[in-house]
């Protein structure tokens, strides 16, 4: 091991305390994060999301908003294993694993899904500080 080696060691920061409970407006329970905008130092992107397959035709959370865009990432152990039914602005879209949608700041938007097997996950990846 260099030298170099060893600060980059004794500069790491872990974080094992996963997922992190917070409340978002409009869901009805704390969301778990993986990551917050205090980790770190600071990120200008925070991530929460979870497995899906118990959630099915249960939706975790009224319409909402954010001031910020947020990415639906929704992905399953084998393609096709996951769907979701996303309302953005009042207009019904569905996502089939593995995709990604953009959300933009301000529009109102929720998801339920219809379809999980067990090992399918739809993260939300917050691309700013704000909730």
């Amino acid at each position: 091991m260099t030298a170099q080696d060893a600060v980059a060691e004794a500069d790491a920061e872990i974080i094992t305390s996963l997922p992190i409970p917070l409340a978002v407006a409009g869901h009805h329970q704390p969301a778990p994060f993986y990551l917050t905008a205090e980790m770190f130092g600071g990120l200008p992107v925070q991530l929460a999301g979870g497995e899906l397959s118990k959630l099915v035709g249960k939706p975790v959370a009224a319409p909402h908003t954010h001031d910020v865009d947020e990415l639906y990432f929704l992905v399953s152990p084998e393609p096709g294993q996951a769907r979701i039914e996303v309302q953005l602005d009042g207009v019904r879209h569905e996502l089939v694993s593995p995709s990604v949608m953009r959300i933009p700041a301000g529009s109102e938007h929720c998801f339920l899904t219809l379809e999980a097997a067990v090992g399918s996950y739809c993260f939300g990846i917050l691309l700013g500080d704000h909730l």
